[in-house]
């Protein structure tokens, strides 16, 4: 990017989401093994990408969008 093209949204350091890094999905690998002893072999893997819950897939950190946060939000309500 030089410095006639204007910042993308996304770009901007201080708004980027820190989880997504600015592409507003993650991914998740999840591991399955059949059985009653979770730590024996042999496990099936699948990897998935979905919607990132901090910024809700916007790609922008906002802390008001959060929902991770309401469990907070809740108590500084209650203290006040």
């Amino acid at each position: 990017m030089n410095d006639s093209e204007p910042a993308q949204e996304a770009d901007v350091p201080a708004k980027t989401c820190q989880w997504c890094q600015g592409t507003g999905y993650v991914s998740q690998a999840l591991a399955y093994a059949p059985g009653v002893d979770p730590f024996r072999g042999p496990y099936e893997t699948v990897q998935r990408a979905g919607e990132c819950r901090h910024c809700q897939g916007s790609g922008m950190y906002e802390s008001d969008r959060d929902p991770t946060l309401e469990r907070w939000r809740t108590e500084e309500r209650r203290e006040s």
